[in-house]
């Protein structure tokens, strides 16, 4: 049974105002947060995997609305560079890496669907603020880590929902 799931703001990961169309987790088990990235991926915009070149590991090319991820990216590395390719695909980014602020914005958006706050707490005193013990425990890069750490500087609310 599939049950339409929109999650807003920053919980269980999800862009703001962006619906998921998941098994409901609590009851199936099944769903992920790679599942959800997935189907946003296809509903918004085409995904293909394929050797990029490089240090890319990922871009959104708006002529063919489409998202290329590198091949060789492992789950950890997917997930996040997924999420930000689909805050650029939202937006209808052009380029690649050249306007620091939609750079900066896809960061945010990524770390705001792939972080829960709940979780992001518990690391953050478990760990005692480090990067690489807080990303490997809620399995981010770490710049996911500084981009949720600047939306939380920006906003401080945000560690209140």
């Amino acid at each position: 049974m599939i049950i339409p799931l929109k999650i807003e703001g920053i919980t269980g990961g999800a862009v703001k105002g962006v619906e998921f169309d998941a098994f409901n987790a609590r009851e199936k088990g099944t769903t992920t947060t790679e599942d959800m990235l997935l189907e946003t991926a296809e509903r918004i915009c085409g995904l293909r995997e394929r050797h990029l070149h490089g240090d890319v590991q990922g871009l959104y090319l708006r002529e063919s609305n489409l998202i290329l991820l590198d091949r060789d990216l492992t789950s950890e590395q997917r997930r996040c560079v997924l999420a930000h390719e689909i805050s650029h695909a939202r937006h209808l980014d052009e380029g690649c890496r050249m306007d620091r602020w939609s750079e900066r914005r896809a960061d945010h958006e990524a770390a705001m669907m792939l972080i829960d706050p709940l979780e992001y707490a518990y690391a953050e005193t478990i760990y005692e603020g480090n990067v690489m013990g807080i990303a490997r425990e809620l399995n981010v890069l770490p710049w996911v880590i500084g981009a949720y750490r600047e939306r939380l500087h920006d906003d401080p609310n945000l560690a209140l929902l």
